[in-house]
């Protein structure tokens, strides 16, 4: 079966902007084309469009997915670099993990000091304020 660019927004929440994007970009080196250049993506097309979305989450650039799709086309041979990839991937997710994390603490924080504020009837975040507190929010510029 073969899907059309709506169809294919509807069935994964890819925007079709965003596939048309991409398709631009040769992240889809394989979509059928009709005579009026009407793409058509096959069952397994839409399978990459998920993983190349998946790939974009994990902030994974448009050269290095394009790269990433070469070397799957290549085959077995390429397998390793391919899971290199995919692994430096997952330590920058990680990463960013670990920094939403932080990022979560101080919102946590933050809201339990606007909390306090809001039950004393104080403004404590007004840097202009005789009553402001500190939130120490700052660990690293």
């Amino acid at each position: 079966m073969a899907y059309t660019i709506i169809e294919v927004e509807r069935k994964t929440g890819v925007s079709s902007h965003t596939l048309r994007f991409w398709a631009k970009k040769g992240l889809f080196p394989f979509v059928q084309k009709d005579d009026n250049k009407v793409k058509y993506f096959s069952k397994r097309d839409v399978e990459w469009v998920g993983w190349i979305n998946w790939l974009r989450k994990s902030q994974m650039d448009i050269p290095s997915i394009r790269h990433y799709i070469h070397l799957a086309n290549q085959g077995e041979g390429t397998a390793q670099e391919r899971r290199d990839m995919i692994a430096r991937q997952k330590e920058i997710v990680e990463d960013n993990i670990e920094e939403l994390q932080s990022v979560l603490e101080v919102l946590s924080k933050k809201l339990k000091m606007y909390d306090e504020m809001l039950a004393e009837n104080i403004d404590g975040f007004n840097p202009q304020s005789s009553q402001y507190k500190s939130c120490d929010t700052v660990k690293k510029l």
